[in-house]
């Protein structure tokens, strides 16, 4: 019986060997190159004829909206029921200030220079649409690192817990795991339908994937790992001449099991939405947004200056020829009256809202799933740099604060900041349901487990729950839940003259690229129902 290629394939990838497989489906055809960009999305024109649009929520895919229409000719407003623009786009500098719901007031002490980006912190090489509009508007981006062998695991699996390099983890499983496919490839009556030349060649590609170490015994060869190379690490490191190095002892393969963090956190760069080296806009992600606010508007000023904040949504209300919407500013109660709306309002608020539109279609908004989470953010000397040996990427732990983010850029300098706790789902309700003293107390006795010292080296902690911040009450929608799909779908479709928008509603949803494509099917229907008005 031969060995199919589908079974090698999945052999190949339970090693982690995501470049191995790549390869192979690469020179056996089954992987074509991605589609060329598409061109930048764009209205016809002066195709607005002066209609007028209200916008609902000044964050990444209100501000998008608001551009596409007003170049097109329409005349927009955008209500922000929150004193700035940005939506769960949240970088704080030094003198910001941030209030959770029934919280103390927050305030960023942060060195001059240093940021924490509290909402989206990276930007994908396949999210067009952000690169699209960061090129356009001249935002300069750099690389934000993902990851690095040199980032720490801690598992509190292994007796009172342990710290170790990804590194070692990596490939210790890699090595031991490369063993045990070797000594099933020269099991007698194994059913690879290969030649002994075939043979030999892929038993040379598991030593060097694996760095196994070849021994001869009786005539027979044998392939084991030992570390031999040292790529999982050395208890010694390499110097002079005299000092050949000592690799670590290889971790059993059954003592990487128990440890738990094969499940998630050294593989996390194979994944599609992480690569080992993303994008970030250069100073800060709210320089993506901000791009949007100073772009030239159609009558004058900035696309900003169409922006009205601490205007709060009260009602909605749709008849067949306007849309007229309920706020609240500075006290008064106003009505913005439009021809169209487009709200990217987050579900859990807007089912709560007072409207006109269908049961059905309140009812979706209340049960679309969405999910908390949780930042801390932290300013330190760069002890990560010069203890740690650390440029960058994540380091992961099975406790509640999950990851620290080390910062990917500003190396060598005397102080950087560091996201020193992302969690989300159920973990990151009840770490966020807590006192933000007690977060922070929290983020700094686990961050001592990854780092000796930590707690004493970390100040000006800010902590942020994003189901505790008034005009979100969520961090993004769970596009992965079993109610997801129906009731995004229902959200999806226009109402007469109002339609939803937002990555909500997308299968990007917690990304600003489903921000975008969610607001230009939005302006691109208000478009086409416009002109067909027009038309009639």
């Amino acid at each position: 019986m031969a060995i199919t290629r589908r079974k090698l394939i999945n052999a190949m990838a339970r090693l982690g060997g995501a470049a191995a497989v790549y390869e192979a489906l690469t020179a056996w055809e089954f992987l074509k190159a991605p589609p060329a960009m598409a061109a930048p999305f764009e209205l016809a024109r002066n195709s607005g004829g002066g209609k007028t649009v209200a916008i609902l929520g000044a964050g990444v895919a209100g501000l998008c909206a608001a551009y596409e229409l007003d170049r097109a000719g329409y005349d927009c407003t955008v209500l922000e029921a929150s004193n700035r623009a940005g939506g769960r786009s949240l970088t704080l500098r030094r003198g910001d200030t941030v209030r959770e719901l029934n919280g103390p007031l927050q305030h960023c002490r942060f060195d001059e220079g240093l940021w924490f980006n509290a909402g989206p912190g990276r930007i994908p090489h396949h999210h067009v649409h952000v690169i699209d509009y960061c090129r356009r508007f001249g935002v300069a981006l750099q690389p934000y690192i993902f990851t690095s062998r040199a980032n720490l695991v801690h598992t509190g699996l292994l007796g009172n817990g342990r710290t170790m390099q990804l590194r070692r983890v990596y490939y210790d499983l890699q090595g031991q795991i490369a063993e045990l496919l070797d000594k099933c490839a020269v099991k007698p009556g194994m059913d690879l339908p290969i030649s002994p030349n075939e043979l030999a060649t892929f038993r040379d590609m598991l030593s060097k994937f694996g760095d196994l170490t070849k021994i001869e015994r009786e005539g027979q060869t044998a392939y084991v790992y030992r570390n031999g190379f040292g790529r999982a690490g050395f208890e010694v490191e390499p110097g002079l001449a005299n000092e050949p190095g000592r690799p670590l002892s290889p971790m059993a393969l059954d003592e990487i099991l128990r440890s738990n963090v094969w499940n998630d956190y050294i593989f996390r760069d194979a994944e599609y939405f992480w690569q080992t080296s993303l994008l970030e806009p250069v100073g800060g992600m709210d320089n993506f947004f901000k791009g949007f606010l100073r772009q030239p508007a159609r009558k004058g000023g900035v696309v900003g200056k169409l922006v009205r904040t601490g205007a709060k949504v009260t009602a909605i209300e749709v008849t067949a020829d306007k849309v007229a919407v309920a706020y609240e500013q500075g006290g008064k109660a106003r009505v913005l009256a439009a021809d169209y709306c487009i709200s990217t309002i987050p579900a859990p608020i807007f089912a709560r809202l007072k409207t006109n539109l269908p049961a059905a279609y309140m009812d979706a908004a209340a049960k679309l799933p969405v999910q908390d989470a949780g930042k801390v953010g932290w300013q330190a000397e760069r002890f990560w740099e010069t203890k740690d040996r650390i440029y960058g990427g994540i380091s992961w732990t099975t406790d509640v604060i999950t990851q620290i983010w080390y910062p990917s850029s500003g190396f060598l300098s005397r102080k950087g900041a560091l996201t020193g706790a992302y969690m989300y789902g159920a973990a990151a309700a009840r770490f966020n349901a807590q006192p933000v003293t007690e977060r922070l107390r929290v983020a700094k006795e686990q961050g001592d487990k990854l780092h000796d010292g930590y707690s004493k080296y970390v100040e000006h902690g800010l902590a942020i729950g994003w189901s505790n911040i008034e005009f979100q009450r969520m961090a993004w929608a769970s596009e992965g839940a079993p109610a997801f799909a129906d009731n995004a779908k229902v959200l999806s479709e226009p109402q007469g003259r109002f339609h939803m928008a937002g990555d909500q509603l997308t299968y990007w949803s917690a990304w600003q690229e489903g921000a975008l494509i969610s607001a230009q099917a939005a302006v691109a229907w208000i478009d086409r129902m416009a002109n067909a008005t027009k038309r009639g």
